[in-house]
């Protein structure tokens, strides 16, 4: 009589344990495919720069142009094509990692700011470039 009161306990428990444990793969599994996606494929210095110099040449074009919306996607590809070498740039030169970070956070917060601040994010844009150039002709 004992036994049969015990069992029925002891079947919810085993049934909860493996049900958790399930859930567990699955959250890993998740988490797996969250952080292949959000990390970005990395490209050597030169290639990095060659697209962030391409880019920054659309934005001074489209800020020429007023068009707030594609300033808008300038500003967030600076920053995606940034953070596939900004790794390597802050390893071999610290000092060049932050001279592009200032500029490049200016450009970004002024790309989703209304009405553009054209002459700031003209200014940033070109003092960006110029910084590029250096970064550039690192080894």
């Amino acid at each position: 009589m004992k036994s049969r009161k015990l069992l029925v306990p002891i079947i919810v428990v085993a049934a909860l344990s493996l049900t958790a444990c399930g859930t567990n793969n699955e959250k890993k599994a998740d988490e797996t495919k969250k952080t292949e996606q959000s990390s970005p494929k990395s490209v050597s210095i030169s290639d990095g720069v060659k697209d962030m110099k391409q880019t920054i040449a659309d934005l001074n074009a489209q800020l020429k142009a007023k068009d707030a919306t594609k300033v808008k996607e300038s500003g967030a590809k600076l920053e995606e094509s940034w953070q596939t070498f900004e790794d390597d740039v802050k390893a071999k030169s610290p000092d060049l990692y932050g001279k592009v970070e200032t500029p490049l956070h200016t450009i970004e917060a002024g790309a989703t700011s209304s009405p553009l601040d054209e002459p700031t994010l003209t200014k940033a844009a070109k003092e960006l470039d110029g910084i590029l150039s250096e970064v550039q002709n690192l080894k």
